[in-house]
């Protein structure tokens, strides 16, 4: 093996994670390779999720999650704006339809402020109403979350992976070495973990369901409608993508199938119709037109699984459950952290002051074309239905 095929850092899984990280090395001088084994990027758990970027008002106080998520909000509106990414900090409406719910709602925000984020208020009722109109009447208080944002859950990652390889990084798959293996396997994360003689945690998938509205529908709602978490979900949230598609979702259904598109069940799809007419009626007078769902990486545990071997010179980047878009950046920053202080590797090139805009265009046969006529798949049923679906209906005017 020739010196140019050894890099510094191989990221396995070229998910949201995996691309955050190799955007993230790749920009402070690290000579990176991501593997995939599926043909198209994003194609797995990070196909399925909502596109939102929660502020982590709800992680666990002193968790490993809540300190990425903190330090992805410090950093992700920098690099959405200097790419150019669509995003809109639409805000969140936590609802309470209960006098139960009701009684957490303190406890909810007293969290938010010790995890230093101050913009969390409650609302009286009249001060939801103004706000959510839509909303059904039954709500017995709500808060406000405004610094709560949608971005579009498969060009995100899928631009900073095109942008790091711009910048020399290479995406493909073939034998390879390296001086450190990143495990960023997301629903296989721990089967591959045994490739380095561990098995620390055990992934196991929880599978959503979602339902996707017209566009029609996009004034029903200002803001994203969340309910009252409990202690094994966020809950169905009624919100809307960053192309004004209103959707709901997700369930969360224990599973032991990790395939990244599980079938759709009849009767999830009616249980999420019967929480949007209990929580915004007029929204079901709009089409449903399309309906999908996704598997993520839980684990037993509640915090991410980011554990460095530099006996074996792995990482493994495990366990990150739904809040993977929303870390993503603080998780790469995170990694790049452990890859210098836990391994001792220095990049083998110089760091990147600035980002640069990289230019893509949607085609309407659900791909978008890069620079140096590099074409990806659409892999996301929301940037799809968004963008894809209204170009293939208006080329057949």
């Amino acid at each position: 093996m020739t010196t140019d095929q050894i890099y510094d850092v191989v990221i396995i899984g070229g998910g949201v994670v995996g691309c955050a990280t190799l955007f993230h090395l790749i920009n402070n001088g690290y000579n990176c390779i991501m593997l995939e084994k599926n043909k198209d990027l994003v194609a797995e758990a990070s196909a399925g999720n909502s596109g939102m970027l929660h502020t982590g008002f709800d992680a666990p106080l002193g968790s490993l999650e809540l300190h990425c998520i903190q330090q992805c909000q410090l950093h992700i509106f920098d690099i959405l704006n200097k790419l150019d990414l669509p995003y809109n900090r639409i805000g969140a409406t936590m609802v309470a339809w209960d006098s139960a719910q009701m009684s957490k709602l303190p406890k909810i925000m007293q969290h938010s402020r010790i995890s230093n984020l101050s913009e969390i208020n409650q609302l009286s009722l009249s001060e939801l109403y103004q706000r959510e109109p839509n909303l059904s009447r039954n709500a017995t208080g709500a808060i406000h979350i405004p610094g709560e944002t949608i971005v579009d859950p498969w060009l995100t990652p899928m631009v900073m992976a095109e942008h790091a390889r711009i910048r020399g990084a290479k995406i493909y798959t073939r034998n390879i070495g390296s001086k450190i293996v990143i495990n960023c396997s997301g629903l296989y994360g721990d089967i591959v973990e045994k490739i380095a003689g561990y098995s620390s945690f055990k992934i196991k998938p929880r599978k959503g369901q979602y339902l996707i509205f017209n566009k029609t529908a996009k004034d029903v709602i200002s803001s994203s409608i969340l309910p009252v978490p409990t202690e094994i979900t966020k809950g169905v949230i009624v919100f809307k993508s960053v192309y004004d598609n209103v959707i709901i979702g997700p369930t969360a259904e224990e599973t032991e199938d990790r395939h990244p598109s599980p079938t759709i069940d009849s009767v999830i799809t009616k249980r999420l119709w019967n929480h949007g007419k209990k929580t915004v009626p007029s929204l079901l007078k709009h089409d449903i037109v399309h309906m999908y769902t996704g598997v993520r990486p839980a684990t037993e545990n509640k915090d991410y699984q980011i554990i460095a071997r530099p006996d074996r010179n792995w990482l493994t980047v495990g366990g990150i459950r739904s809040t993977g878009l929303s870390g993503c950046i603080g998780i790469a920053n995170h990694i790049l952290s452990q890859v210098k202080d836990k391994f001792g590797i220095e990049p083998s090139k110089s760091s990147w002051e600035t980002i640069q805009k990289v230019n893509f265009k949607f085609t309407k046969n659900g791909t978008v074309m890069f620079p140096y006529g590099i074409e990806h798949l659409i892999t996301h049923p929301l940037t799809f239905t968004g963008v894809t679906r209204q170009m293939i209906s208006q080329s057949n005017l």
